[in-house]
């Protein structure tokens, strides 16, 4: 089967199309899309794909510059967006569709390197076609149930710290999601990453950068809490769409733990999606606090297509570089 490959503009899109696969999320909605161009300074890349005439779906990517080499995301490292790829309105092979992508993206955009992470792909598949993967995983809750059928896959502990945040006295409120609520999530996200000797992975102006495309579009929930003097305490913030929402960041003051305020954030949040339709929680990554709510691994991966190997390479070079410099900054700052 032959697909039909069309480079559409942002300006262009019929947005009721662009919306319309049933699995889309967040991440390739036009807020979304229009963050990554402000903040990574990257140039969009969306396809819209046929076959025979029939409409099939659309591919989301972005387009940066690294030393000179044209690298398309989708997503790509350093973007805070879990994963990208295709979004199709049938059952369409991904995988075939893929290899003809590929292609027509070097081609199009004369790029030698390229990243999808889409969730959608198996594994066995990808490697079935020699495809280089690399491996991915998050926890998903499912939400679609009632607050006593949660509370059943809920660990004790999450249990016990929901109840104790209502005996308390601290109180949870929806936030405006501007520069102030930014920068104070990001004074108790510095004190997070304190604690571990470290500094935040992102910068405070990306955080504004996201809140500013996304306010409004109805995507968005920005928590607060505060302490029973009015002292803000902790924040978070969440993105959903359709049938799935995210946790994309949550911070609070380590003095301030006892009103036990991490997990009635995500209690709040969850019965704030499930309100609005969505049925999964993507808690985002692997920790051990995420796994008191019940929640299940899942596995997926990153397809890396290079038009030379080393790039691969250099690509995780950069990464470990990143972080053991967050390490080195992280010890200085803590001897401040």
């Amino acid at each position: 089967m032959k697909y039909d490959f069309q480079i559409v503009s942002l300006d262009e899109l019929n947005i009721e199309e662009f919306n319309s696969s049933p699995q889309k999320s967040v991440f390739t909605t036009l807020p979304w899309i229009r963050y990554i161009e402000e903040d990574a300074k990257a140039k969009p890349i969306v396809i819209r794909i046929t076959e025979g005439g029939r409409f099939v779906g659309y591919f989301c990517g972005l387009m940066i510059k690294k030393f000179g080499i044209r690298i398309i995301g989708s997503p790509f490292n350093g973007w805070s967006t879990c994963y990208m790829g295709l979004d199709l309105a049938g059952d369409d092979n991904r995988m075939d569709i893929l290899e003809q992508l590929k292609d027509f993206l070097y081609q199009s955009f004369h790029c030698k390197y390229i990243e999808i992470t889409d969730r959608n792909i198996e594994e066995a598949d990808a490697k079935a076609r020699g495809m280089t993967c690399l491996p991915m995983n998050t926890l998903e809750l499912a939400v679609d149930r009632t607050d006593d059928e949660l509370f059943k896959v809920f660990k004790t502990d999450a249990r016990n710290f929901i109840r104790q945040f209502e005996r308390r006295g601290a109180a949870i409120e929806e936030a405006e999601p501007d520069d102030a609520f930014a920068e104070e999530y990001y004074v108790q996200l510095q004190d997070v990453f304190a604690k571990q000797h470290l500094v935040p992975t992102y910068s405070l102006e990306k955080v504004k950068t996201i809140l500013r495309h996304l306010k409004g579009t109805g995507e968005l929930l920005c928590l607060r809490v505060r302490n029973p003097e009015g002292v803000s305490i902790a924040t978070s913030i969440f993105f959903g769409f359709k049938d799935k929402f995210f946790f994309w960041g949550g911070a609070s003051l380590r003095p301030e733990q006892h009103y036990r305020p991490n997990e009635y954030m995500i209690w709040t949040a969850i019965r704030y999606w499930r309100e609005r339709g969505c049925k999964v929680f993507d808690m985002v990554g692997v920790r051990d606090y995420k796994r008191k709510f019940g929640s299940e691994e899942k596995h997926y991966v990153k397809l890396v297509f290079t038009k030379y190997k080393i790039l691969l390479h250099l690509r995780n070079m950069a990464k470990d570089l990143f972080f053991a410099m967050g390490k080195i900054k992280g010890k200085l700052t803590g001897k401040k």
